[in-house]
């Protein structure tokens, strides 16, 4: 059960997407991903990011700095969580958390304002719908009231869709996993297209803006 532990903690320090974390935990590790979106900490560990924002490695090795501080912090607890597959789902799920927050705070002073915003751009791309709920996103948009609530409601719905979809699915079986997600991806996308459907044209541009160009984002894979 060490080893488990090493992968699920490994998360923090390597900035992996969901999948890998989702061998090893519970499903609804992957229902509380797709919901919330892709954090800076995994973006910032994709080799295409780091390439296509122009990451130095002094950048990086300021942002790694940071990530291994909650990782330290956190091997205490992964190695007294022992065997029990929902205490380290959470242990998990909270150092990623904290990773998020703290580095959230320091990149505008690691990062120069144009790889930022470009990471911004590849973030709202990647996250879709669950990008509404940023508070910058919204206030660049705009959003009414009933906007608010109608993209609200979408994304109430595809929580029941993920939750309905990961019903069942067990962390051992990678067929069914890799069927769920790739399902996972395509309800998304769909409730974001519906999203986007609701802005006037006027906020249909802005939020063309803040997806910047087109990025092809690629999970890592161990």
């Amino acid at each position: 059960m060490r080893d488990l532990s090493r992968k699920l903690s490994a998360v923090v320090l390597a900035g992996l997407m969901v999948a890998p974390l989702l061998g090893q935990a519970p499903s609804a590790t992957l229902q509380s991903a797709m919901e919330a979106g892709v954090d800076a900490p995994v973006l910032l560990a994709n080799p295409g990011v780091k390439k296509e924002i122009h990451l130095t490695e002094k950048q990086f090795d300021a942002i790694r700095t940071i990530v291994k501080t909650v990782y330290d912090k956190y091997q205490p607890e992964f190695r007294k969580a022992g065997r029990d597959r929902d205490k380290l789902e959470k242990i998990g799920l909270d150092s990623m958390h904290e990773t998020r927050d703290l580095l959230e705070t320091a990149l505008p002073d690691i990062l120069k304002p144009e790889q930022l915003k470009r990471l911004r751009q590849i973030q709202t791309q990647v996250n879709g719908i669950a990008s509404f709920k940023r508070p910058e996103v919204q206030k660049e948009l705009k959003l009414s009231a009933r906007q608010k609530d109608e993209v609200a409601s979408l994304g109430d719905g595809l929580k029941r869709d993920l939750e309905e979809l990961v019903k069942g699915v067990k962390p051992t079986d990678t067929q069914k996993l890799t069927s769920a997600m790739r399902k996972a991806k395509e309800l998304k996308e769909a409730a974001t297209r519906r999203a986007v459907e609701k802005l006037t044209d006027e906020q249909q541009k802005i939020w063309r803006d803040l997806n910047g160009p087109k990025f092809d984002f690629k999970p890592q894979k161990r």
